[in-house]
């Protein structure tokens, strides 16, 4: 269900790409050195922006260094490492987890993945207990609701922006918190939603569940993408961002889209 919260690189300056393909790699690497080489394969541009957003609200350090790694072993490579990476990391593993369980359940695939990533389970809740009941509470809402064969799309896709929202508020005590949850939250719509939209036909035609109707139609979809959208802008913008807001500007004004777009033509 990730992987929609990326640029639009054609709308980016080369030295913006670099700098967000720096902030990529960083996680890339924090990944790796706490949860082994197999983990990058959950990794998504989601918390690329995620982490980009905390680390600039609070102007964050930046630890820079360049590497070869395996995905690139013949050309070094800048990263980006900030005091954000870690959680970002962290909750790449979290939702990660989660989401290879729907797979699992859905479709039966990656069960020795799912068993040695709920080993990393206990120390992450433990890390984060407010955000994993946050997480596990709103994902039984959705199975409970997908078992009844809901088809109300803007229900189910509130119950998983709520899920982001908390996902998005990293300390619960910061004078910004609303303002990151109703960002995370309206994120998380739009992500459910489009990824519904974009698996309508291949749920169908497999049996799989749908929180869309038949009828809906895309002027339809794009009306409640829209409204999730602007949510998402209005709570971005009031966020004290400076030294990253062009590359963040572009992700959660076209970049976001991309998917939709491929999916009209």
């Amino acid at each position: 269900m990730f992987g929609y919260v990326m640029a639009n690189a054609s709308s980016l300056s080369k030295e913006e790409k670099e700098v967000y393909k720096a902030h990529y790699c960083g996680l890339c690497k924090v990944l790796r050195e706490h949860y082994g080489q197999k983990a990058i394969m959950a990794l998504s541009y989601d918390m690329v922006f995620l982490e980009m957003v905390l680390a600039d609200l609070t102007d964050s350090d930046e630890t820079k260094g360049k590497e070869r790694c395996i995905p690139h072993p013949v050309k070094e490579h800048e990263y980006i490492i900030t005091a954000y990476s870690e959680y970002a990391a962290d909750m790449q593993m979290l939702l990660g987890y989660y989401s290879l369980l729907d797979k699992v359940k859905d479709e039966g695939k990656g069960k020795s993945e799912e068993k040695k990533m709920r080993a990393l389970l206990p120390d992450l809740e433990k890390k984060y207990p407010r955000i994993a009941v946050a997480i596990k509470t709103g994902l039984d809402r959705i199975g409970e609701n997908e078992e009844k064969n809901s088809k109300d799309a803007e229900t189910m896709s509130l119950l998983f922006g709520t899920i982001l929202g908390e996902v998005f508020v990293y300390d619960d005590t910061s004078f910004f918190r609303d303002d990151l949850r109703s960002l995370g939250c309206a994120l998380g719509r739009f992500i459910y939603l489009l990824d519904a939209w974009c698996d309508r036909k291949k749920d169908e035609k497999e049996g799989a569940y749908n929180p869309l109707s038949n009828d809906i139609t895309e002027s339809r979809m794009k009306e409640m993408l829209l409204d999730a959208a602007a949510s998402a802008s209005a709570a971005f913008e009031r966020l004290p961002l400076d030294q990253h807001i062009f590359i963040l500007r572009n992700i959660l004004y076209s970049g976001i889209w991309s998917k939709f777009k491929e999916e009209k033509k």
